[in-house]
């Protein structure tokens, strides 16, 4: 991303809490007329460096975000050497074709306003990760592994799934 003075360009996005939460309605950008559905909100919260303006039901900021939400270059390297690249089974894509995601989400309940650790993020290529925030797939960490839960239509018992990609889990033959 360029730089500018050092810093990188920062997109201001604006959403009411409610629809935050919800997962429903518009979030706003500055400098763009059109709305944007919340979970374009969601998923720009989870990837790009921005800063998040809350507003109440009657329109009062409830918070203003920090832009330090982001896992910085020596987290990536570190969950590229660890993933090898996209955790979802199957996928190929390589840690350059990556996006860093928070296993347990950046603003929750067990972590306002969330954790950016290593031990809390897994890459996802960009498919992957748009599929994620959009579907009722939900990824957890155990025991330092990522792991899959599929939606009861898939699996009625929702049973997590361990990726399979993971580098630190293969070991050279003896």
């Amino acid at each position: 991303m360029p730089r500018l003075g050092g810093a990188t360009t920062t997109v201001n996005v604006h959403i009411c809490l409610d629809d935050l939460e919800a997962g429903r309605g518009v979030g706003w950008i500055d400098g763009i007329d059109e709305p944007i559905p919340a979970s374009t909100v969601a998923q720009l919260r989870c990837t790009s460096p921005h800063t998040a303006t809350l507003f109440g039901d009657r329109g009062e900021v409830l918070y203003h975000g920090k832009t330090k939400r982001l896992f910085t270059p020596a987290q990536n390297r570190a969950l590229a050497a660890r993933d090898g690249g996209c955790v979802w089974p199957d996928c190929d894509r390589p840690p350059s074709f990556c996006e860093t995601h928070h296993a347990d989400e950046w603003v929750s309940a067990d972590h306002p306003p969330g954790r950016t650790d290593i031990d809390n993020g897994v890459l996802l290529c960009h498919f992957h990760h748009s599929h994620l925030h959009r579907s009722s797939w939900k990824l957890i960490m155990r025991a330092g592994v990522p792991h899959l839960i599929p939606p009861r239509w898939i699996d009625t018992t929702q049973t997590p799934i361990p990726t399979t990609r993971r580098r630190t889990t293969q070991r050279p033959a003896a």
